[in-house]
């Protein structure tokens, strides 16, 4: 799922340059264009994983990534710029409970020892999906036009959603044999938000998610445009750059989701171990402010995928140490779509600032500057601050 929702927000990037030759638009409107299923997104973050918190993984898993897959076959289909905003806007209907239903999944069948490794896990669908969509975009693209390779993509999605749809079962893992039973009791409540925001654990983990989210959200809007640019390179080795920076960092946050996972063996979760490794990974993360410093591809795409890489480990293991302090495991989702409510409204800024600042000095170096800035103020608050667990209800509430 990680994979077909990042691999269809690529797709746009790879076909930016000829969106924008059809629909006319400046730098600064493809920066609104780009960020435009993140107007929907955010708002229903918290909606949608309250929704999911009721109905379940197995239905808000198939009718999500169906509404996105159909967003896409329309946004090939629509014939001006207000309507294709439209059909983004619907997309990120679609994808707003995709980290939620992660999240909950991992917290449902994972034991704790194993959460970190498996939210990276999960989170590697972002470097994945976005190689998959630029390489695979930028070829659909070359070679048919955006408006078939945007129907091709969604296609996709819709036989993922049938596919989901017969695999997870129907009942919760707790109620069939399987590796892990959570041992606390499952309740039945309803998140409040004046108990949560009383929590700086919770905090904590927010600030590291909205600045490892906008440097995310950087990279997935601007990247193939960025390798264009710098490197000088047409759209389909632009793609395959993109593609080759996505893959290494794969790998690399894979490793160092194993590599947390065995620093955490032994350790205390419950007050907040892991927030060592959010801290470390995050710092690594900001070497992508080294980038205006590199002038060749040879520097310039192994240290995309290293910090790329960061972020995702970063990440992962950030939703893995939300799930560690949450007491009330079952509105796990709502609390996690609480938490993107907040990461993604930074987000949205990041595609909008970049075009910006684009249009205003002619280059990328001061987005690398103030987005390793960024990163470095998210090390500080997950180092500072989440450190014992926290309720997400009043005591007493769904008992």
């Amino acid at each position: 799922m990680c994979v077909i929702c990042y691999g269809d927000r690529a797709a746009l990037s790879a076909g930016m340059p000829a969106i924008a030759r059809e629909f006319g638009l400046t730098s600064g409107e493809i920066g609104w264009v780009l960020s435009s299923f993140l107007w929907s997104y955010f708002i229903l973050n918290l909606p949608s994983a309250i929704l999911l918190d009721r109905l379940g993984v197995r239905r808000v898993g198939a009718l999500a990534v169906a509404l996105w897959s159909l967003a896409m076959i329309l946004g090939g289909l629509a014939a001006g710029i207000a309507a294709f905003i439209a059909t983004r806007v619907l997309l990120g209907i679609g994808e707003a409970p995709t980290f939620s239903l992660g999240n909950k999944v991992v917290r449902a069948w994972a034991p704790p020892t194993e959460r970190g490794v498996m939210m990276t896990a999960f989170v590697c669908g972002i470097p994945i999906g976005l190689a998959g969509g630029a390489a695979a975009g930028a070829w659909l693209i070359a070679h048919f036009g955006w408006r078939p390779a945007f129907g091709m993509l969604g296609a996709l999605g819709l036989v993922w959603s049938v596919c989901w749809w017969f695999i997870h079962p129907e009942q919760h893992p707790g109620q069939h044999p399987q590796p892990y039973r959570d041992p606390s009791p499952a309740r039945r409540g309803t998140l409040s938000v004046p108990v949560l925001f009383g929590s700086s654990s919770f905090w904590g983990v927010v600030i590291a998610q909205c600045c490892a989210n906008y440097a995310n959200f950087l990279l997935m809007s601007w990247l193939p445009l960025i390798l264009r640019q710098v490197l000088h390179l047409g759209m389909v080795q632009a793609g395959a750059y993109t593609a080759y920076c996505y893959c290494g960092a794969a790998v690399i946050s894979i490793t160092a989701g194993k590599l947390g996972e065995r620093l955490m063996a032994g350790r205390s979760l419950a007050h907040g171990a892991r927030r060592k490794v959010v801290c470390a990974y995050l710092i690594l993360a900001a070497l992508m402010g080294l980038l205006p410093l590199c002038g060749t591809a040879g520097t310039i795409i192994p240290l995309l995928a290293v910090s790329m890489a960061f972020v995702a480990a970063g990440t992962g293991a950030n939703m893995a140490l939300l799930a560690d302090l949450v007491i009330e495991h079952d509105i796990l989702g709502a609390v996690t779509g609480l938490t993107l409510t907040f990461s993604n409204g930074l987000g949205i800024l990041a595609p909008i600032m970049t075009g910006y600042l684009l249009q205003a000095t002619g280059n990328f170096h001061g987005v690398f500057y103030i987005t390793a800035g960024i990163i470095l103020c998210g090390a500080a608050a997950a180092w500072a601050m989440p450190r014992r667990m926290f309720h997400a209800r009043r005591q007493g509430d769904g008992a």
